[in-house]
């Protein structure tokens, strides 16, 4: 992948693959090898174009997308897949995509735009190519050093051409399902640092909201955080209805921590982590003994842009516990989150955003840091490791 960058599209939407075409063959390192509309001419241009990345829409005609991955891992094909899916559709294929190799699954609006296929795959493939470049520059600087020091040999000039990418996208150790990555303890030793500067109460719960490449995200975070995780932990995933279930499935198979759906009224225990069901808005209220419970609303009036909504979680936190949560808006399009972000950061709450480079789409935490309603910018994989080791250190 050290020169054009070769990607396949497959997909049966003669305007999204136009689209989405112009877009791609727009960047100077993107070669479009291929523009096919079923399973099995994506496979055929597979083995003959041996392409870097396919692009595929998950409902191909003649041979799904499930079936596609099956035959990709099967016979141990090398290549990155992204796949993409409408919101109201395929409510469990998310997850076995996932499963079956797929590095992310890119969630279609009603209205697809240019915008949106430049957010949410044109700045994934970069950044999965500049990983995968910067894996082979640190593999050459090792072995080349280890030539050097056995053979006392000089370096040549110009001897490999260097493209810097951000050091979270370095990949330690993966297997099928999980992909886990290093945590950088300095970073985090310094975030701690700069938090026990500004005196925040002691936290009684982490919220997340989190949407466009949140399955993947989420799939990197939770693994990471240990059974006996001292909080209750509420995550408002932008998500079709009846999804929750299988992502909730998936997620518990590879984490420790207690996964599951919201129900309404249900007390927030510690050691937990609650993920809103896809048709309802999750909150919090405080009932008349003091405990705080599940609040879940269903958004007749369109109240709020997205369901589950971000915003009313993050509203509804600050109405309750006013200065005692921990605040993360993650990877996702647009700005829900933003405004329930300011009440909380402005009321001592610890507001923390997903940076840049480990964001599949990096408009909600773009919002929340332009906006000024931020304390902390972590990586995705510093995320698990900061909650963990901040929790213990007020405990």
């Amino acid at each position: 992948m050290l020169g054009s960058i070769k990607v396949l599209i497959a997909e049966d939407s003669k305007t999204s693959a136009d689209m989405l075409n112009n877009i791609l063959s727009s960047h100077y390192k993107i070669d479009v090898v291929g523009i096919v509309n079923n399973g099995i001419d994506a496979y055929r241009t597979i083995i003959s174009a041996k392409p870097d990345f396919i692009v595929m829409e998950i409902d191909l005609p003649l041979m799904g997308g499930i079936e596609l991955l099956k035959l990709i891992k099967k016979e141990n094909i090398e290549i990155n897949i992204l796949v993409m899916t409408s919101f109201s559709k395929n409510k469990d294929l998310s997850s076995r995509a996932l499963d079956l190799g797929a590095l992310d699954v890119i969630y279609k609006p009603k209205v697809i735009s240019a915008d949106f296929f430049v957010e949410a795959v044109l700045n994934r493939i970069v950044e999965i190519s500049l990983s995968k470049i910067k894996n082979l520059e640190m593999d050459f600087e090792l072995n080349y050093n280890n030539l050097e020091s056995n053979n006392n040999i000089e370096t040549p000039n110009n001897s490999k051409e260097i493209i810097y990418a951000s050091k979270d996208s370095y990949l330690a150790k993966f297997d099928d399902n999980v992909r886990i990555f290093p945590s950088d303890q300095k970073e985090i030793a310094k975030a701690i640092s700069k938090v026990a500067k500004l005196g925040f109460e002691h936290p009684r719960l982490v919220a997340i909201g989190i949407s466009t490449g949140g399955p993947r995200a989420l799939r990197i975070m939770l693994p990471s955080i240990p059974k006996n995780f001292p909080l209750p932990i509420l995550i408002s995933q932008h998500i079709p209805k009846d999804f929750s279930s299988s992502l909730i499935s998936s997620l518990q198979d590879i984490s420790e921590i207690k996964i599951k759906e919201a129900v309404s009224d249900e007390e927030i225990m510690p050691s937990v982590v609650y993920i809103s069901p896809g048709d309802k808005n999750m909150g919090v209220y405080s009932d008349s003994s003091g405990r705080v419970k599940i609040k879940l609303y269903t958004d007749y009036e369109n109240k709020f842009i997205y369901t589950p909504s971000v915003d009313y979680l993050f509203e509804t936190i600050n109405d309750v516990l006013v200065n005692k949560a921990i605040a993360i808006v993650m990877t996702g399009m647009g700005n829900d989150g933003t405004e329930g972000m300011k009440l909380l950061y402005n009321n001592k709450n610890l507001t923390i955003a997903q940076n840049k480079e480990t964001c599949t789409v990096y408009g909600m935490p773009r919002s929340v840091i332009e906006n000024h309603a931020v304390h902390l910018v972590l990586s995705l994989y510093d995320m698990a490791e900061f909650l963990v080791q901040y929790v213990r250190s007020v405990e």
